[in-house]
């Protein structure tokens, strides 16, 4: 097994490797309040790559994409605590903040006048 660490090289890809793992583990509890946390992200961006404190967990795999060792999958439906029945609802989606482009029935305008300059 490959033991040569993994440092994602930008946030983007900080992101997708989060997602894939540390958002999908048994070690990390959903609820930010919630004192289990796993501190090997923490640790990821506290510690440079060549540091001791570095964690070991994060390495390219053998197959040459990073993995996390520590890496456990979440079920839903097995491993919560009892407090935890379903996932947490998703972020509320204001109906009044626009995002742009916006489309003019979203809006409730049903049709654009149309000024005719003589």
């Amino acid at each position: 097994m490959s033991c040569r660490k993994y440092r994602p090289s930008n946030g983007t890809e900080g992101m997708g490797f989060t997602e894939a793992f540390c958002d999908n583990c048994l070690n990390q509890h959903p609820d930010p309040d919630n004192k289990k946390q796993c501190m090997i992200l923490c640790r990821t961006m506290c510690y440079d790559i060549n540091e001791k404190e570095y964690p070991e967990e994060w390495i390219y795999g053998e197959d040459g994409e990073p993995t996390c060792t520590a890496f456990v999958k979440w079920d839903w439906g097995k491993d919560d605590d009892g407090n935890w029945i379903e996932p947490p609802p998703p972020p509320f989606d204001d109906p009044n903040q626009l995002c742009l482009p916006f489309i003019f029935d979203e809006i409730g305008v049903l049709k654009i006048k149309e000024e005719v300059c003589l």
